[in-house]
Parts: C-alpha cells; sequence; structure tokens
C-alpha cells in the first residue's frame, strides 16, 4: 500500500495514527478510515496550487486550479458515495462526504467569486476589498469547520471501531 500523503494542517494525532497504522483488509477500520481520508488528503495538493497562483496573482492559473478541483471533488464525492458503510455504520463516510461537499462549494461559488473580483480589480477599491474579506472569511471559515467535523468524526470512528 502507498503511504499517505498526511496533511497535518488538517487532521489531529488521531487521523495520523489512524492513517500509519492501515495493516489491509476490508473490515479494518484503520483500511476503511486511509480509504475515506486520501479522499480528503487530495485536497492539499488543490490547496497549495490554488494560494501560489492567487499570490502571484495568475487569476488564469487560479481559474485553471478551481476547474481542476472541482472535478477532482466531483470523482471524490462519488468514491466516498461508493465506500459504503462500516459494519453497517455510515456516520465517517457521510462525514467525509459532507466535508467533500463543503470543500466544492467554496470551490465552486467562493474561490469562483474571488478569482472574477480579483481578476477584475474592480474601481471601486472599498467595495472590492470588502468582497474580498466576506469571500476569504468564509473559504477560512469553511476550511477550519470542515476539519474540526473531520476531526469530530474520526475521534467517534475510533472510539467505536478501533479496539
Amino acid at each position: 500500500m502507498k503511504p499517505t500523503k498526511l496533511i497535518a494542517s488538517f487532521f489531529t494525532l488521531t487521523f495520523l495514527i489512524l492513517l500509519i497504522s492501515s495493516c489491509g483488509g476490508s473490515g479494518d477500520p484503520a483500511t476503511y478510515n486511509n480509504k475515506l481520508m486520501e479522499l480528503v488528503n487530495s485536497n492539499e495538493q488543490h490547496i497549495n496550487a490554488m494560494n501560489q497562483a492567487m499570490n502571484t496573482k495568475d487569476y488564469k492559473k487560479a481559474e485553471e486550479v478551481r476547474k481542476g478541483w472541482e472535478a477532482d471533488l466531483t470523482k471524490n464525492i462519488e468514491a466516498a458515495n461508493k465506500a459504503g458503510d462500516f459494519k453497517g455504520n455510515t456516520d465517517f463516510q457521510k462525514a467525509v462526504v459532507n466535508g467533500l461537499n463543503a470543500y466544492k462549494k467554496i470551490v465552486t461559488q467562493d474561490y469562483k467569486s474571488l478569482i472574477e473580483l480579483r481578476s477584475n480589480q474592480k474601481s471601486d477599491a472599498v467595495s472590492a476589498a470588502s468582497s474580498e474579506t466576506v469571500l476569504l472569511d468564509n473559504i477560512n471559515k469553511t476550511l477550519e469547520e470542515t476539519a474540526n467535523g473531520l476531526n469530530k468524526a474520526s475521534a467517534d470512528f475510533e472510539a467505536k471501531f478501533a479496539k
């Protein structure tokens, strides 16, 4: 099994332990967790690429990243839905699907608006700055709340199934 790229900024030590301890077998909670978390972890590359494009004011590249990220999220949501339950329990799966959907919402709405806003560089700088602040606040809030929700779901999953 290939090692999973870990995203420490999004996940607690609990996730780290579960990801590292994955040992195979469809009935293994670590393997199930790993399978779903790989779908979440793949967002890190898009976040980094988006930050780089936005920091360099390459809005064409930012839009390319956004479209690629949206396409990957669509695939990952489908894969998470297909993962099914773990021993009859769908709580963790639903948390991952909800988290991916939250990412998709900011990618399709907030990032799209932010890229358009920055690309157009409206003449009303005060209004543009205010709009940009609202978008950035929502993006950051959503990323943080999603990470917290996934951390809780992971802890709940571990408490229930890791013995």
